[in-house]
Protein backbone atom coordinates (compact mmCIF):
# COMPACT_ATOMS: atom_id res chain seq x y z
CA UNK A 1 0.00 0.00 0.00
CA UNK A 2 1.24 3.45 -0.85
CA UNK A 3 2.01 5.48 2.24
CA UNK A 4 2.31 9.25 2.29
CA UNK A 5 5.07 11.17 3.99
CA UNK A 6 5.33 10.75 7.78
CA UNK A 7 3.71 14.09 8.39
CA UNK A 8 0.82 13.42 6.03
CA UNK A 9 -2.49 12.23 7.46
CA UNK A 10 -3.63 9.80 4.79
CA UNK A 11 -7.26 8.67 5.18
CA UNK A 12 -7.74 5.01 4.27
CA UNK A 13 -10.22 5.87 1.52
CA UNK A 14 -7.79 8.22 -0.20
CA UNK A 15 -5.04 5.63 0.14
CA UNK A 16 -7.39 3.11 -1.48
CA UNK A 17 -8.15 5.48 -4.36
CA UNK A 18 -4.48 6.23 -4.98
CA UNK A 19 -3.79 2.50 -5.25
CA UNK A 20 -6.47 1.73 -7.84
CA UNK A 21 -4.09 2.05 -10.81
CA UNK A 22 -6.77 2.09 -13.55
CA UNK A 23 -5.73 1.96 -17.21
CA UNK A 24 -4.43 5.22 -18.71
CA UNK A 25 -7.52 5.54 -20.89
CA UNK A 26 -9.72 5.31 -17.80
CA UNK A 27 -7.72 8.05 -16.08
CA UNK A 28 -7.92 10.18 -19.22
CA UNK A 29 -11.70 9.75 -19.39
CA UNK A 30 -12.13 10.72 -15.74
CA UNK A 31 -9.90 13.76 -16.12
CA UNK A 32 -11.62 14.85 -19.35
CA UNK A 33 -15.06 14.74 -17.73
CA UNK A 34 -13.86 16.62 -14.64
CA UNK A 35 -12.13 19.28 -16.75
CA UNK A 36 -15.32 19.75 -18.78
CA UNK A 37 -17.28 19.97 -15.54
CA UNK A 38 -15.09 22.59 -13.87
CA UNK A 39 -15.10 24.73 -17.02
CA UNK A 40 -18.80 24.38 -17.81
CA UNK A 41 -20.33 24.70 -14.32
CA UNK A 42 -19.07 28.20 -13.39
CA UNK A 43 -19.91 29.68 -16.80
CA UNK A 44 -23.26 27.93 -17.08
CA UNK A 45 -24.19 28.84 -13.51
CA UNK A 46 -23.30 32.49 -14.05
CA UNK A 47 -25.36 32.74 -17.24
CA UNK A 48 -28.28 30.84 -15.77
CA UNK A 49 -28.33 33.03 -12.67
CA UNK A 50 -28.20 36.22 -14.77
CA UNK A 51 -31.14 34.98 -16.83
CA UNK A 52 -33.02 34.17 -13.63
CA UNK A 53 -32.46 37.69 -12.27
CA UNK A 54 -34.00 39.16 -15.41
CA UNK A 55 -36.96 36.78 -15.26
CA UNK A 56 -37.46 37.33 -11.52
CA UNK A 57 -37.98 41.06 -12.04
CA UNK A 58 -40.87 40.25 -14.39
CA UNK A 59 -42.43 37.13 -12.92
CA UNK A 60 -41.34 36.96 -9.28
CA UNK A 61 -41.89 33.66 -7.49
CA UNK A 62 -42.89 31.64 -10.57
CA UNK A 63 -39.49 32.51 -12.03
CA UNK A 64 -37.86 31.12 -8.89
CA UNK A 65 -39.83 27.90 -9.14
CA UNK A 66 -38.76 27.45 -12.76
CA UNK A 67 -35.19 28.21 -11.74
CA UNK A 68 -35.31 25.61 -8.95
CA UNK A 69 -36.64 22.97 -11.35
CA UNK A 70 -33.99 23.82 -13.93
CA UNK A 71 -31.12 23.50 -11.47
CA UNK A 72 -32.52 20.31 -9.98
CA UNK A 73 -32.65 18.73 -13.44
CA UNK A 74 -29.16 20.00 -14.27
CA UNK A 75 -27.71 18.63 -11.02
CA UNK A 76 -29.40 15.26 -11.51
CA UNK A 77 -28.12 15.05 -15.08
CA UNK A 78 -24.55 15.78 -13.98
CA UNK A 79 -24.70 13.24 -11.16
CA UNK A 80 -26.20 10.65 -13.50
CA UNK A 81 -23.34 11.26 -15.92
CA UNK A 82 -20.84 10.74 -13.10
CA UNK A 83 -22.49 7.49 -12.03
CA UNK A 84 -22.81 6.24 -15.61
CA UNK A 85 -19.18 7.03 -16.31
CA UNK A 86 -17.97 5.10 -13.27
CA UNK A 87 -20.20 2.14 -14.13
CA UNK A 88 -18.92 2.11 -17.72
CA UNK A 89 -15.21 2.37 -16.94
CA UNK A 90 -13.23 -0.74 -15.94
CA UNK A 91 -11.14 -0.63 -12.80
CA UNK A 92 -13.40 1.72 -10.84
CA UNK A 93 -16.73 1.21 -9.08
CA UNK A 94 -19.47 3.11 -7.30
CA UNK A 95 -17.76 2.33 -3.98
CA UNK A 96 -14.86 4.44 -5.24
CA UNK A 97 -17.09 7.53 -5.40
CA UNK A 98 -18.56 7.06 -1.95
CA UNK A 99 -21.41 4.60 -2.51
CA UNK A 100 -20.45 2.51 0.50
CA UNK A 101 -21.15 2.22 4.20
CA UNK A 102 -19.67 4.88 6.45
CA UNK A 103 -16.34 3.70 7.88
CA UNK A 104 -15.72 5.65 11.05
CA UNK A 105 -12.42 3.83 11.58
CA UNK A 106 -11.02 5.93 8.77
CA UNK A 107 -11.33 8.99 10.98
CA UNK A 108 -8.28 7.93 12.96
CA UNK A 109 -6.12 8.77 9.93
CA UNK A 110 -7.35 12.35 10.33
CA UNK A 111 -6.66 12.34 14.04
CA UNK A 112 -10.38 12.46 14.81
CA UNK A 113 -10.84 9.06 16.37
CA UNK A 114 -8.06 9.82 18.85
CA UNK A 115 -10.01 12.93 19.78
CA UNK A 116 -12.96 10.72 20.71
CA UNK A 117 -15.07 11.31 17.60
CA UNK A 118 -17.12 8.27 16.66
CA UNK A 119 -20.60 7.48 15.35
CA UNK A 120 -22.46 9.04 18.28
CA UNK A 121 -20.22 12.11 18.21
CA UNK A 122 -20.79 12.62 14.48
CA UNK A 123 -24.54 12.28 15.02
CA UNK A 124 -24.22 14.87 17.77
CA UNK A 125 -22.24 17.17 15.48
CA UNK A 126 -24.93 16.96 12.80
CA UNK A 127 -27.68 17.60 15.35
CA UNK A 128 -25.70 20.43 16.92
CA UNK A 129 -25.04 22.02 13.55
CA UNK A 130 -28.74 21.85 12.71
CA UNK A 131 -29.76 23.34 16.07
CA UNK A 132 -27.15 26.10 15.73
CA UNK A 133 -28.30 26.92 12.21
CA UNK A 134 -31.92 27.09 13.35
CA UNK A 135 -31.02 29.26 16.36
CA UNK A 136 -28.99 31.70 14.25
CA UNK A 137 -31.72 31.87 11.63
CA UNK A 138 -34.42 32.50 14.25
CA UNK A 139 -32.25 35.28 15.63
CA UNK A 140 -32.00 36.72 12.13
CA UNK A 141 -35.78 36.61 11.87
CA UNK A 142 -36.16 38.48 15.15
CA UNK A 143 -33.75 41.12 13.86
CA UNK A 144 -35.78 41.31 10.64
CA UNK A 145 -38.96 42.02 12.63
CA UNK A 146 -37.18 44.90 14.33
CA UNK A 147 -36.34 46.37 10.92
CA UNK A 148 -32.88 44.84 10.45
CA UNK A 149 -33.05 42.57 7.40
CA UNK A 150 -29.32 42.08 6.93
CA UNK A 151 -28.16 38.61 5.89
CA UNK A 152 -24.72 36.98 5.86
CA UNK A 153 -22.34 38.41 3.25
CA UNK A 154 -22.10 35.11 1.37
CA UNK A 155 -25.91 35.09 0.97
CA UNK A 156 -26.25 38.62 -0.44
CA UNK A 157 -25.66 37.52 -4.03
CA UNK A 158 -28.24 34.73 -3.82
CA UNK A 159 -30.91 36.66 -1.90
CA UNK A 160 -33.08 36.93 -5.03
CA UNK A 161 -33.14 33.11 -5.11
CA UNK A 162 -34.66 32.84 -1.63
CA UNK A 163 -38.33 31.77 -1.67
CA UNK A 164 -41.09 34.23 -0.80
CA UNK A 165 -44.11 31.89 -0.65
CA UNK A 166 -45.09 28.50 0.68
CA UNK A 167 -44.69 26.89 -2.73
CA UNK A 168 -41.32 28.54 -3.06
CA UNK A 169 -40.13 27.15 0.26
CA UNK A 170 -41.08 23.64 -0.81
CA UNK A 171 -39.21 24.24 -4.05
CA UNK A 172 -36.13 25.44 -2.17
CA UNK A 173 -36.29 22.36 0.07
CA UNK A 174 -36.32 20.14 -3.02
CA UNK A 175 -33.40 22.10 -4.49
CA UNK A 176 -31.44 21.77 -1.22
CA UNK A 177 -31.93 18.01 -1.10
CA UNK A 178 -31.03 17.68 -4.78
CA UNK A 179 -27.88 19.78 -4.36
CA UNK A 180 -26.88 17.87 -1.24
CA UNK A 181 -27.03 14.57 -3.12
CA UNK A 182 -25.91 15.49 -6.63
CA UNK A 183 -23.11 17.92 -5.77
CA UNK A 184 -21.61 15.45 -3.32
CA UNK A 185 -21.63 12.73 -5.99
CA UNK A 186 -19.98 15.10 -8.44
CA UNK A 187 -17.62 17.25 -6.35
CA UNK A 188 -16.73 14.78 -3.62
CA UNK A 189 -17.13 11.40 -5.30
CA UNK A 190 -16.13 11.89 -8.94
CA UNK A 191 -13.77 14.85 -8.48
CA UNK A 192 -11.77 13.27 -5.66
CA UNK A 193 -11.53 10.00 -7.58
CA UNK A 194 -10.16 11.82 -10.65
CA UNK A 195 -7.64 13.77 -8.56
CA UNK A 196 -6.52 10.65 -6.69
CA UNK A 197 -5.81 8.60 -9.83
CA UNK A 198 -4.44 11.48 -11.95
CA UNK A 199 -2.04 13.06 -9.44
CA UNK A 200 1.11 11.27 -8.19
CA UNK A 201 0.39 8.56 -5.63
CA UNK A 202 2.31 10.38 -2.91
CA UNK A 203 0.28 13.59 -3.27
CA UNK A 204 -0.53 14.80 0.28
CA UNK A 205 -4.11 14.77 1.51
CA UNK A 206 -4.02 18.53 1.98
CA UNK A 207 -3.37 19.08 -1.74
CA UNK A 208 -6.34 16.92 -2.73
CA UNK A 209 -8.59 18.74 -0.26
CA UNK A 210 -7.46 22.23 -1.33
CA UNK A 211 -7.76 21.56 -5.06
CA UNK A 212 -11.21 20.02 -4.62
CA UNK A 213 -12.29 22.95 -2.43
CA UNK A 214 -11.08 25.56 -4.94
CA UNK A 215 -12.91 23.85 -7.80
CA UNK A 216 -16.07 23.52 -5.71
CA UNK A 217 -15.91 27.20 -4.80
CA UNK A 218 -15.31 28.18 -8.44
CA UNK A 219 -18.46 26.29 -9.44
CA UNK A 220 -20.37 28.88 -7.37
CA UNK A 221 -18.93 31.82 -9.31
CA UNK A 222 -22.39 33.36 -9.62
CA UNK A 223 -22.34 33.99 -5.83
CA UNK A 224 -19.40 36.39 -6.02
CA UNK A 225 -16.18 36.31 -4.01
CA UNK A 226 -17.80 35.92 -0.60
CA UNK A 227 -19.98 33.06 -1.84
CA UNK A 228 -17.09 31.28 -3.53
CA UNK A 229 -14.96 31.58 -0.39
CA UNK A 230 -17.76 30.29 1.86
CA UNK A 231 -18.57 27.34 -0.40
CA UNK A 232 -14.87 26.58 -0.82
CA UNK A 233 -14.37 26.39 2.94
CA UNK A 234 -17.50 24.25 3.31
CA UNK A 235 -16.26 22.04 0.45
CA UNK A 236 -12.93 21.49 2.21
CA UNK A 237 -14.69 20.35 5.39
CA UNK A 238 -17.02 18.05 3.46
CA UNK A 239 -14.09 16.57 1.53
CA UNK A 240 -12.25 15.82 4.79
CA UNK A 241 -15.34 14.07 6.17
CA UNK A 242 -15.74 12.13 2.93
CA UNK A 243 -12.13 10.99 2.93
CA UNK A 244 -12.30 10.13 6.61
CA UNK A 245 -15.45 8.03 6.39
CA UNK A 246 -15.10 6.77 2.81
CA UNK A 247 -18.81 7.43 2.31
CA UNK A 248 -20.91 10.25 0.90
CA UNK A 249 -23.62 9.80 3.54
CA UNK A 250 -22.37 12.27 6.16
CA UNK A 251 -21.38 14.94 3.59
CA UNK A 252 -24.79 14.63 1.91
CA UNK A 253 -26.62 15.15 5.21
CA UNK A 254 -24.50 18.14 6.22
CA UNK A 255 -24.63 19.70 2.75
CA UNK A 256 -28.42 19.44 2.66
CA UNK A 257 -28.76 20.95 6.15
CA UNK A 258 -26.48 23.85 5.22
CA UNK A 259 -28.64 24.65 2.19
CA UNK A 260 -31.92 24.23 4.08
CA UNK A 261 -30.93 26.84 6.66
CA UNK A 262 -31.67 29.50 4.04
CA UNK A 263 -35.37 28.78 4.65
CA UNK A 264 -35.06 30.42 8.05
CA UNK A 265 -33.31 33.56 6.84
CA UNK A 266 -35.32 36.77 6.42
CA UNK A 267 -36.23 37.44 2.80
CA UNK A 268 -36.44 41.18 3.30
CA UNK A 269 -39.27 43.42 2.29
CA UNK A 270 -40.48 40.97 -0.37
CA UNK A 271 -40.91 38.08 2.08
CA UNK A 272 -44.62 37.68 1.33
CA UNK A 273 -44.55 38.09 -2.43
CA UNK A 274 -47.75 37.09 -4.30
CA UNK A 275 -47.72 33.60 -5.80
CA UNK A 276 -48.29 34.52 -9.47
CA UNK A 277 -47.59 37.30 -11.93
CA UNK A 278 -51.32 38.05 -12.11
CA UNK A 279 -51.52 38.45 -8.34
CA UNK A 280 -48.48 40.72 -8.41
CA UNK A 281 -50.11 42.87 -11.07
CA UNK A 282 -53.38 43.02 -9.11
CA UNK A 283 -51.54 43.98 -5.92
CA UNK A 284 -49.83 46.85 -7.74
CA UNK A 285 -53.03 48.00 -9.45
CA UNK A 286 -51.58 47.27 -12.88
CA UNK A 287 -52.98 45.15 -15.68
CA UNK A 288 -50.27 43.04 -17.27
CA UNK A 289 -51.07 40.35 -19.86
CA UNK A 290 -50.03 36.99 -18.38
CA UNK A 291 -48.82 35.75 -21.76
CA UNK A 292 -46.56 38.78 -22.14
CA UNK A 293 -45.06 38.17 -18.70
CA UNK A 294 -44.44 34.52 -19.49
CA UNK A 295 -42.85 35.33 -22.82
CA UNK A 296 -40.59 37.95 -21.23
CA UNK A 297 -39.46 35.53 -18.55
CA UNK A 298 -38.86 32.73 -21.01
CA UNK A 299 -37.02 35.04 -23.36
CA UNK A 300 -34.66 35.98 -20.53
Amino acid sequence: MTVGSPGDLMPSHLSHLQNLSPAPLVVAALVAVVVALVIHEPVSGKRSFAAFLRAEKVDGEPARLRFYRSWILQGCATAALAIGLVLALPGVSLADIGFRATDLNGLDRLGLSEAGIGASEIAGMITGAAVAAIALSLLARRRAKSGNTSIPAQMVAVQPMLPRTGRGRWGWAALSLSAGVTEEITYRGLLVLALAVALPARTPTAVIVVVAAVLFGAAHWYQGRAGMLATGVAGAALTMLYLGTGSLLVPIILHTLMDLRALLLPAGARAQEPETAAERAAASGMIVPAQTARETAQGA
